[in-house]
């Protein structure tokens, strides 16, 4: 019998998957260089906002409040009153046009002077803050473009530029200081906050209809080397 015959199916179909998968990882390998040439990629970044602390000036009870959390609020609105046999400030309204991001109190709790009523957050304007690795900070520099994607629209790039960089890492105002006095060190790449505006967004046209943007949300950074 002729030798050319009696090869085996089975391995003619391992050398074609093997070829396959080899395409794929040099189309991996291409994919991966052409983003680490031309950006700085990260995933630690999320929307952000200016927020703003309502709170009471003197001790009382809290007798109502006429906002919920997600309400829009404009300036000097009424957001909540007081006993008003135990202050004289006993109108709290809105300081900033803005949303209500979070209610700390509820009705018949007796608060302290300084003690938050409401969270909001301040306006509409919303920035991408990043915590980039120090080990690319030598990479950005201010006014440099960037884009991004939200995991809650993945069919959306939004592209903007670097308007702040920090003046220290994220780590000199955390709670845990990184200041180690007992001589066990173990030493890790800090962060260096950044925030990049959003300027412009493009993709399917249902979804920049239907888009609404949140303090909070996951945000995919690449800013684009220079």
């Amino acid at each position: 019998m002729d030798a050319a015959n009696t090869s085996n199916p089975s391995d003619k179909k391992k050398f074609i998957w093997l070829v396959i998968l080899l395409i794929i990882a040099i189309v991996v390998a291409v994919v991966w260089w052409w983003n680490y040439r031309k950006y700085v990629s990260t995933i630690d970044a999320n929307l952000d906002g200016s927020r703003v602390n309502v709170s009471v000036r003197a001790m009382a009870p809290l007798s109502a409040v006429f906002k919920q959390e997600g309400d829009s609020v404009e300036r000097g609105e009424l957001l909540a009153v007081l006993d008003s046999t135990m202050t004289e400030d006993y109108r709290i309204v809105s300081p900033v046009d803005g949303l209500i991001a979070k209610q700390w109190v509820v009705p018949g709790d007796l608060l302290q002077p300084g003690e938050n009523i409401f969270t909001l957050n301040e306006g509409k304007k919303l920035w991408v803050t990043v915590y980039l690795q120090e080990t690319k900070f030598d990479e950005v520099r201010m006014g440099q473009q960037a884009l991004f994607t939200l995991d809650a629209y993945p069919g959306l790039t939004f592209y903007g530029k670097i308007f702040y960089i920090g003046a220290n890492t994220a780590s000199e105002f955390s709670l845990i200081p990184p200041d180690n006095a007992s001589g066990n060190y173990t030493k890790v790449a800090q962060r260096i906050p950044l925030k990049i505006s959003i300027d412009r967004v493009e993709g399917k046209e249902k979804l920049k209809a239907n888009l609404r943007l949140l303090s909070g949300m996951s945000a995919n950074v690449k800013i684009v080397k220079e």
